[in-house]
């Protein structure tokens, strides 16, 4: 994200964007390598356990990754186009919702939540609103990945010739957040690197208490 902390008065829609991108970014995440930090985090969770993956697009490469390790995955994701590709894919251990994250609602509780790249779109006024709802998702010890930006910060950004909204809040007021959500920060990593997604200005797991 750059650090563009301007007040932006018509953000994009970003639901609308990633309909129109979807085609292109299928292409582009099917054949994705799955991300270390995503295999990492597959190994502190027990076996067949429950992963809620926010933001979950076509379900490639992460979602289909997780199910064929025998998880039992419920992607969500605000883009009706890429819910349907996700749903395409037919996997036996994946279900797939067309749903804002802040609607969500489920009976179940998570042992593992998932966000690559996801919470950076959400509102700037409703940034300080997502660990609490995270939380309240989350069995105790159970773990949460996301990535996000480092700053306090909105700004607009294209991808595939469409534009998107970004947002993000500084690194320890996202940690001060986590800890009053009832998280443990295991690992904090800002300006992480990977080869396969390339850089990310903040990499967070962390363990519901």
């Amino acid at each position: 994200m750059n650090n563009n902390n301007i007040e932006i008065v018509n953000p994009p829609d970003n639901k609308l964007s990633y309909n129109k991108i979807c085609e292109e970014w299928h292409k582009f995440r099917k054949n994705s390598v799955i991300n270390k930090c995503v295999a990492d985090f597959a190994e502190l969770l027990c076996a067949n356990g429950d992963i809620l993956d926010v933001g979950c697009g076509t379900g490639q490469p992460i979602a289909q990754y997780l199910a064929n390790r025998g998880f039992h995955v419920t992607g969500i994701d605000f883009s009706a186009e890429m819910i349907k590709k996700a749903k395409a894919l037919n996997l036996a251990n994946a279900t797939f919702i067309e749903c804002d994250f802040f609607d969500f609602q489920s009976e179940k509780m998570f042992d593992g939540i998932i966000a690559f790249d996801s919470l950076w779109h959400i509102a700037k006024e409703n940034q300080p609103l997502i660990y609490d709802k995270l939380a309240s998702m989350t069995k105790k010890g159970g773990f949460l990945l996301f990535t996000h930006g480092n700053r306090d910060d909105q700004t607009i950004g294209t991808m595939y010739n469409q534009e998107f909204y970004y947002s993000a809040l500084p690194t320890e007021k996202v940690r001060e957040l986590l800890t009053c959500a009832g998280f443990d920060v295991i690992t904090l990593i800002e300006n992480y690197k990977e080869k396969t997604t390339g850089d990310r200005d903040l990499l967070v797991i962390a363990q519901k208490r």
